[in-house]
């Protein structure tokens, strides 16, 4: 399989002038890697939603599983947004240098 890297320039806009950039282009690629981590944190919880078994102590049905899905997703990006596991921060310093 080859090696299939993702050119950030491209995805930022296509100068990749983000470094030197404007303080809005640095700070719009700060909220997207904020928001990646949401997305990850997001399924690290939908993953480990599965291995819980269903006990039957509550009913669980569309409405709960509806709660559930919403409250990950606030709970994920809450967390990116106060830091998370740090990645978001990684990713930023990483492109920011491109």
């Amino acid at each position: 399989m080859e090696n299939l890297a993702i050119d950030p320039r491209i995805a930022i806009g296509g100068s990749g002038e983000v470094s030197g950039g404007r303080a809005e282009d640095r700070e719009a690629l700060k909220q997207v890697c904020q928001d990646f981590e949401a997305v990850f944190i997001n399924t690290l919880f939908k993953q480990m939603r599965k291995t819980i078994p269903d006990q039957g102590y509550l009913e669980h049905g569309m409405g709960m599983e509806m709660f559930e899905e919403l409250m990950d997703t606030e709970v994920a990006r809450d967390m990116a947004q106060k830091g998370g596991f740090g990645l978001g921060r990684l990713l930023y310093e990483q492109m920011q240098d491109l």
